[in-house]
């Protein structure tokens, strides 16, 4: 199953705008596991993230801020093509 998960500051302006990013990928790929949670400290300094919300594909960071849609789904469909 293709996963993506979204590190987010708990209370941040910016978690808003990434749930509701979230609502519009998860109707263009319903079969992906999107998942939104807390960055800790471990995150921090394992993946070196200096920008949230910061976007994991595979472990790796894919994109930090808030990304355009439409380029995020070009990024997302292109890593499914990819591994299927």
């Amino acid at each position: 199953m293709a996963r993506l998960d979204i590190l987010v500051h708990r209370g941040c302006l910016s978690e808003r705008s990434t749930l509701a990013l979230v609502k519009e990928i998860q109707q263009e790929l319903p079969a992906w596991h999107i998942e939104v949670r807390a960055a800790d400290k471990q995150d921090r300094d394992v993946l070196g993230i200096l920008v949230f919300p910061a976007f994991l594909l595979g472990g790796r960071v894919l994109a930090t801020g808030i990304p355009r849609k439409e380029w995020l789904l070009a990024r997302l469909k292109e890593w499914e093509r990819s591994n299927s």
